[in-house]
């Protein structure tokens, strides 16, 4: 190769990596802000503050609509879950509705800081089995994945074809939803990029649940 383009190539090469580590660096180093200011976010003491905040922090609309474009691949409590949160309203907490034999009780709640339409916790009483769950709107093929509520980490498990990541049912589930309502908020920690980070305001958390608690029988 003539000198003086292989130089040139070189010189591109390097320039090139440059550019790469410092759009790295750049990246990781908004992320970082993001989950700090993220975390200022959860000392608004009004909902609609928080909500607000973080879509500020996350440059994500407050409200949007989800088309409903099905892939039949979805569960039906999938569908039920991501049907209910459709109703909510800005300043709405935890959503709760008996869906009778369809789903039976589910509880829900929508991630904030995520682009609509966001990751669901779920929490469902189904022929009278509790189970704890965070519902994705696209599916994943992570198996297993750990989370961490702040209980420490657990293994979860993924089902409906990617879309429904579980933590369990019967007693495990209900310890971990117990000690969640304790908390004004949850910051989830996992091994799976798309769950890792997401917040959840767990303002009237406790009074919301408790009718699917008396369902369930604990």
């Amino acid at each position: 190769m003539n000198p003086f383009i292989q130089s040139c190539h070189l010189s591109w090469v390097a320039g090139a990596v440059f550019l790469a580590v410092v759009g790295t660096a750049s990246v990781q180093a908004d992320t970082s802000g993001q989950l700090s200011d993220a975390r200022d976010c959860t000392a608004e003491a009004q909902r609609l503050e928080r909500l607000a905040c973080f879509d500020d922090v996350f440059g994500t609309p407050i409200t949007v609509a989800f088309a409903e474009d099905f892939s039949g691949q979805q569960p039906e409590r999938w569908r039920q879950a991501f049907a209910q949160e459709q109703r909510r309203r800005p300043d709405d907490g935890p959503i709760y509705r008996n869906t009778g034999q369809i789903s039976g009780h589910l509880m829900t709640l929508s991630a904030l800081g995520s682009a609509p339409p966001r990751p669901l916790l779920a929490i469902q009483c189904h022929n009278n089995i509790t189970e704890l769950t965070v519902m994705l709107p696209e599916d994943i093929d992570d198996e297993p994945l750990t989370l961490d509520f702040g209980q420490g980490k657990q293994k979860w498990r993924v089902r409906d074809n990617g879309y429904v990541v579980s933590g369990g049912r019967g007693l495990p589930a209900i310890r971990t939803i117990l000690d969640m309502s304790k908390a004004s908020d949850v910051t989830v920690a996992s091994s799976n990029s798309r769950i890792d980070g997401l917040v959840f305001d767990l303002t009237d958390f406790g009074s919301t649940l408790r009718p699917l608690r008396e369902a369930c029988g604990w």
